[in-house]
């Protein structure tokens, strides 16, 4: 049977590149793996070889029918169609334990991936996905950079990711147009600096970058105009930070510190969430 290439996907054929995948994904004989995008199934395959009992998600329809007949008899695969963002996540997972979730993520749905993945990580062990370049680089980037952001502080307040290798457009068919980067990405249970109220903290963090050519103090108080001025002032220098300081030039640590004295302000004020 054969398979055709809708939903204009680039099907991974290289198997040293599908070797480093599993390898990334650290898996261990009778893990559970939630496979994103099953393709053509290759990527299952060696996922299922390493003696992991997988959950594919496919989307496309017209896969379907070949990845029965290739998989139908497996007892450790189980197959599953629709849209990754529009599933119950829980209803992909085990009962019990934590998955590691995998797949050739494409460019539209990346970065809404990994904000689901970050409210399901005390599920999920880890991550190794397949991003254009330039999401990758943006997951690991280092506070100053260019393409240290939203996803940067996100990616690495609940994990800690890390860039495998680039892997080149000739490994996939039909070849697409940029570089990918292999991904792992190792999530924690909680965070990795205690945070008063998690989701203040990732409106502070989208606040903070929603008009990066702004000074912090504006950009904060334009995205969340609950907030005053003089309070984050007040908070940026009792941080140790000048009122010209920028959202790109704050570590991840200081992003928390930051949302967490805001929250602690509001709260002092009797305003709530």
């Amino acid at each position: 049977m054969r398979f055709s290439p809708p939903y204009a996907q680039h099907f991974l054929h290289d198997r040293n590149i599908l070797s480093a995948i599993v390898s990334a994904g650290g898996l261990s004989r009778g893990a559970h793996v939630v496979e994103i995008g099953v393709g053509t199934g290759r990527l299952t395959e060696q996922i299922l070889a390493a003696g992991a009992v997988v959950t594919g998600v496919e989307v496309d329809p017209k896969l379907l029918p070949a990845l029965r007949e290739k998989f139908g008899h497996v007892p450790d695969f189980r197959l599953v169609e629709g849209d990754i963002l529009g599933l119950d996540w829980m209803g992909l997972f085990p009962a019990e334990g934590k998955v590691v979730i995998m797949g050739n993520l494409p460019y539209s749905l990346s970065s809404q991936v990994l904000f689901r993945a970050i409210s399901f990580r005390e599920r999920i062990e880890r991550a190794v996905f397949l991003l254009q370049w330039e999401v990758g680089v943006r997951m690991a980037a280092s506070p100053g950079s260019k393409d240290y952001g939203i996803l940067s502080v996100a990616c690495q307040m609940f994990g800690k990711p890390s860039i495998v290798r680039k892997v080149p457009p000739s490994v996939f068919l039909p070849p697409p147009k940029v570089d990918s980067s292999l991904m792992r990405w190792d999530l924690f249970a909680g965070s990795a600096y205690p945070l008063e109220d998690e989701f203040f903290t990732m409106k502070v963090i989208r606040a903070a970058f929603g008009q990066r050519r702004k000074k912090l103090i504006n950009s904060v108080t334009g995205g969340m105009p609950q907030l005053e001025k003089e309070p984050v002032r007040e908070i940026l220098r009792g941080m140790g930070l000048g009122e010209m300081v920028r959202a790109e030039e704050l570590s991840v640590g200081q992003f928390a510190e930051l949302s967490n004295r805001l929250y602690e302000a509001r709260h002092d004020d009797g305003e709530t969430r």
